[in-house]
């Protein structure tokens, strides 16, 4: 399953390919989220290779719970949110 499969490729004025933005604003709360405590060491990828099969869908980990820093490392203290209905968002 690619990310960027439905994501238009646009062209620049030198003729550079690129991926249109696709911008997500927020991933509502569903009842079937699951909340976890990450372990010590893990990392975004780590948790979404661990969840969803694919370290690619880190971002969805990430927007879901509002982490924005460009960090992959979480703390094991905070809780997160793993959004476990995906496939709207991937497509």
């Amino acid at each position: 399953m690619s990310r960027y499969r439905n994501t238009p490729v646009l062209k620049d004025k030198d003729g550079n390919r690129y991926y249109q933005p696709t911008i997500i604003k927020n991933i509502p709360i569903k009842d079937s989220d699951i909340f976890v405590y990450p372990f010590d060491g893990d990392r975004l990828d780590i948790l979404a290779q661990r969840y969803y099969n694919d370290s690619t869908l880190w971002w969805i980990i990430a927007k879901a719970n509002e982490i924005s820093d460009g960090k992959m490392g979480v703390s094991a203290e905070e809780r997160l949110r793993i959004p476990t209905e995906i496939s709207d968002l991937i497509q």
